[in-house]
């Protein structure tokens, strides 16, 4: 799915090194975290420090602090049930994404389902936003049809689309950060309490989708890397990796945001559970101590948009789609035990990160997305939708920007 952005802002380690009495010393068998780094030119302060100055600052309220010694953190952990994220679809991009041309498949030439041209009686959540928002002027539709086919009409859609897209491009990212900021929708919505036009009627599954479709695109300041791809073979140091789980996960009940793989393909996901397997001695170097862990994740899964995942009663998420990644990887501890690299013995998993408001898209260009969207306007149908009681556990327990705030 076409993915949170990496930033331009990448660190590169310098050849400074870490010491309890300031002498030169830098662990060898793993990538350093605690290191001083250069960006544009100048010295800025190490990887672990930026992390557990950001964690500090987002869960002040909380009164929580980043724990970076191993024997603190916990081995086990997850979010509350209420704050699992729920499975939903990621609209592929070749199958017609948010659009009309994936609302009513036409079944072709050997029973292959092909993605339908929009025609009258057909409608997708785009649609449906049109007529609640956008005085059934079909803006929000037309601009993803254009952005898929390269224009308003083709004669072969399906085609175009596949040209256009490249087979994992979709919501994948929209739908991993919606889902760790918002409940599920569980109530239909007349738009009209919304600032809609009064009569029209969003379902929950097409507010899932308006929530993935808000939060796909990104800007350098709308999310956080939590453990950012900075380590040589192009994935994070395992060092902040451990630590996001045990942090975000472990202590705040936070779900993170986990590219499950390297490089221009990506596949998001969000983790609200780990395990850690076994610590292993793995020998010593001067001052440092190094441990080989293996660790299970376990995150949200895609689904579809319509299947309800939250007890009605309890509030509590029932039958989300899930599965599991084992890691393994070497940390390096220093004397007190401090977690200060990390590196990584197997292939999987890229990079982690969170969520913090979604971006308003303009019609220039400058802010990315479908500008015909309101982003106000897609968080209210999602609050509307959400039950009170869960909605204001979220209130109280994520991080960034208030939503109701100007």
């Amino acid at each position: 799915m076409r993915t949170v952005q990496i930033s331009s802002f990448m660190a590169v380690v310098v050849a400074f090194s870490y010491g309890l009495d300031g002498a030169c010393a830098e662990p060898t068998r793993t990538e350093s975290i605690v290191a001083l780094r250069e960006v544009d030119g100048q010295v800025v302060q190490s990887e672990r420090d930026e992390q557990e100055a950001l964690y500090n600052y987002y869960f002040r309220d909380q009164n929580l602090k980043y724990v970076t010694k191993l024997a603190d953190l916990k081995t086990e952990a997850s979010v509350p049930n209420w704050r699992i994220p729920y499975s939903a679809a990621i609209h592929p991009e070749r199958g017609g994404g948010l659009s009309s041309l994936g609302a009513t498949p036409r079944r072709g030439l050997f029973g292959q389902t092909r993605p339908a041209v929009s025609r009258r009686g057909d409608s997708s959540a785009l649609m449906t936003y049109d007529r609640a928002f956008n005085s059934d002027t079909g803006l929000a539709n037309t601009y993803e049809v254009k952005r898929l086919l390269g224009t308003e009409r083709a004669l072969f859609p399906a085609l175009r689309m596949r040209r256009n897209a490249e087979s994992w491009e979709g919501y994948c990212s929209g739908f991993t950060a919606s889902t760790i900021k918002h409940p599920e929708p569980i109530k239909a919505v007349d738009a009209g309490t919304c600032g809609g036009t009064p009569g029209v009627t969003v379902q929950p599954s097409e507010i899932k989708a308006l929530l993935s479709c808000i939060y796909n695109r990104t800007t350098p300041d709308s999310y956080l890397y939590l453990a950012p791809p900075s380590a040589r073979d192009g994935g994070p140091n395992m060092g902040s990796f451990h630590l996001t789980l045990a942090n975000y996960v472990g202590q705040a009940g936070h779900p993170v945001g986990m590219d499950r793989t390297k490089g221009q393909v990506a596949w998001n996901n969000p983790v609200y559970r780990y395990k850690v397997n076994s610590i292993r001695e793995a020998g010593s170097e001067g001052e440092f101590q190094y441990k080989e862990v293996e660790t299970i994740v376990t995150y949200t899964y895609y689904g579809t948009d319509s299947q309800r995942q939250t007890d009605l009663q309890s509030g509590e998420r029932v039958g989300n789609q899930k599965q599991s990644m084992t890691l393994r990887y070497r940390l390096a501890l220093d004397k007190r035990g401090e977690i200060v690299g990390g590196r990584s013995l197997s292939s999987s998993g890229h990079f982690l990160w969170t969520t913090l408001y979604p971006v308003q898209a303009t019609e220039d260009g400058s802010a990315p997305g479908n500008p015909y969207i309101d982003v106000t306007k897609v968080i209210a149908l999602a609050r509307a939708s959400a039950i009170p009681e869960v909605q204001q556990k979220f209130d109280r327990e994520t991080i960034g920007p208030d939503p109701d705030s100007d």
